[in-house]
């Protein structure tokens, strides 16, 4: 806090009127990093079913497939273009939070439920349509944003082999692998990279966040 307070030219003291610890204004600043990563996923995700629809349009179990693949690959674009709001995230599924009171160790729940809403309700919907086992969604989610956390780890090794070491297109592998697992026919999780392919030729899957706050 101290550190926080020389970079800011103000008293420590000036802090703490507003955080009351640094469990606090950690939290805090990983809650904003949440919002810009949700508020970038509606931003692309506005863009993609103009797109979807175009020719004959898809099916549901399809289209459910298509948007779990873009939420992954959404999700690895943003590990670079929203870099600092991603290492934020990342921290909160990595990192035992700061301070050792029972309030510090509770206060990232309610912003981790934030990162899990989209996710959570792509996984639901995919179940409804039959194209995902039913399983236990939290559960799901968890290991999927914390497999893609680690995963896209690599990239700090493209130096070393930048075929090999390549984050994003590890990411979206894993993605599909996952919905493998999960139940979904491996063609049909094919086709609907295909889509999200698409969708990325059409514009930038982590796009500046737009709406409220972001103009």
């Amino acid at each position: 806090m101290q550190a926080v307070a020389e970079d800011l030219d103000c008293a420590v003291g000036t802090i703490y009127t507003y955080f009351e610890s640094k469990a606090a204004l950690l939290a805090a600043l990983q809650a904003e990093a949440v919002e810009t990563l949700l508020a970038s996923y509606r931003t692309a995700a506005a863009s993609w079913d103009p797109v979807l629809e175009e020719g004959e349009g898809l099916d549901p179990g399809l289209r459910a497939l298509v948007h779990l693949q873009a939420f992954g690959a959404f999700f690895c674009a943003a590990s670079v273009v929203l870099a600092d709001e991603f290492h934020l995230q990342r921290l909160l599924l990595s990192e035992r939070p700061p301070g050792s009171s029972a309030t510090d160790q509770r206060r990232p729940m309610a912003v981790l439920e934030r990162l899990f809403e989209i996710p959570r309700s792509l996984v639901d919907g995919a179940v409804a349509c039959d194209v995902l086992e039913p399983g236990d969604t939290l559960e799901r989610v968890v290991r999927w944003l914390a497999a893609l956390d680690g995963v896209l780890l690599v990239d700090a090794l493209a130096g070393v082999d930048r075929h090999l070491f390549r984050g994003q297109h590890h990411g979206r592998a894993l993605t599909a692998d996952l919905l493998v697992g999960w139940g979904a026919d491996r063609a049909d999780v094919e086709v609907a990279a295909s889509h999200v392919d698409r969708l990325a030729a059409v514009g930038p899957l982590a796009p500046p966040p737009q709406g409220p706050g972001y103009e």
